[in-house]
């Protein structure tokens, strides 16, 4: 951060009068300020404010021939919210109403002329003083507003890397490269956003669905890895990783961690209520839930897996259609199919209606 010092401030003199700029001048320079940029047509002020870096601003409300005061509430008024610029409004009426009138107007202070220029100085410091201060403030806002989002963008690639890893975790003994979790996330995302959500749920749900399956690291090889069909005891504990991921997710103030723990614990309802471990039905599912679940069918049927071969893109969008309003929510399927036909131009599967 680099401070101006009271050698180097950037003061600008509106004043009709030579003798008073004179005065003010040698004031100035007497007491180490630089020389101030004088202006002697008030008209002209705004323009210079705007077009130019000021420290303080010596205004004249009184000059003949103008309305001072509007004049200065129209300097005043081109200055953004978060710019501050002390006016130190100088006049040769006398008592409370100009005074009163010179702050309506912007003013910061207000002297009655002829000025005493030992009081002048005084203020013109304090002015100054302020002025610093709030250049300081707002530098030092400026630097902690970017360290913050350094280091929120910091811990977000950080947390991003650990739920990746956490998913490669859940995948690792039926995926090993962990590509499911990514593809699952990827397609999610894609889903989310052709259904319109807003970007920022767009990314928390792409974010979040690699962690679907998460329950699957407390499921037994011997089931998880079984080639067939699961019976009995076994289809409920393959069941169960639903609810283990939702248990080991709980209790996060993270959103993203939040999202992850819905769709971990929801992925598997059914839009027609017959799905588990809830039996929830239809926009009783979170709606993040509802796409992963899309996502994550057609990945597991597209691929191969211990226990199966994979299957086409035409075959799998094909058994996701007819579980269109029965398994899935028709939305996300549709906004499946969009994205499909978005990557793949020709589309080589009748939908049935």
């Amino acid at each position: 951060m680099s401070f101006r010092t009271y050698s180097e401030a950037r003061i600008v003199v509106v004043d009709n009068e030579p003798c008073t700029l004179h005065s003010v001048r040698t004031a100035l320079e007497s007491a180490g300020y630089p020389s101030p940029f004088e202006i002697a047509d008030p008209t002209e002020a705004p323009l210079h404010i705007e077009s130019a870096t000021s420290d303080l601003v010596v205004f004249d409300v009184g000059q003949p021939g103008v309305d001072g005061y509007g004049l200065l509430a129209n300097l005043t008024g081109r200055l953004a919210p978060s710019t501050f610029l002390p006016v130190l409004a100088v006049g040769s009426l006398l008592g409370p109403e100009a005074r009163e009138q010179a702050y309506r107007a912007g003013a910061k202070d207000f002297l009655a002329k002829p000025l005493d220029l030992e009081e002048f100085l005084l203020h013109v410091h304090s002015l100054l003083d302020t002025r610093f201060v709030h250049l300081r403030l707002e530098e030092t806002r400026i630097v902690l507003e970017d360290l913050v989002a350094r280091r929120t963008a910091e811990l977000r690639q950080a947390q991003l890397e650990t739920i990746e890893l956490l998913g490669r975790v859940a995948e690792v003994r039926d995926d090993a490269t962990g590509q499911h979790t990514r593809r699952v996330g990827r397609l999610a995302g894609q889903i989310a956003q052709e259904l319109h959500l807003p970007t920022e749920e767009v990314e928390l749900i792409a974010a979040a669905a690699p962690l679907h399956d998460l329950g699957k690291v407390a499921i037994a090889d011997s089931i998880l890895l079984k080639q067939g069909s699961f019976e009995g005891t076994e289809r409920e504990s393959m069941r169960h990783h639903a609810a283990l991921g939702a248990d080991l997710l709980k209790g996060s103030k993270s959103d993203l961690l939040r999202v992850a723990g819905a769709i971990a614990a929801y992925h598997h309802e059914r839009w027609d209520g017959q799905g588990y471990p809830h039996g929830l039905k239809a926009d009783a599912i979170p709606l993040a839930a509802r796409i992963v679940a899309v996502a994550d069918a057609f990945d597991a049927l597209t691929h191969a897996r211990p226990y199966k071969e994979a299957w086409s893109d035409a075959e799998a969008l094909a058994e996701i259609e007819r579980e269109r309003g029965w398994q899935f929510d028709p939305a996300a399927v549709d906004a499946l199919f969009r994205v499909y036909r978005r990557h793949h131009r020709i589309l080589h599967i009748s939908r049935r209606r």
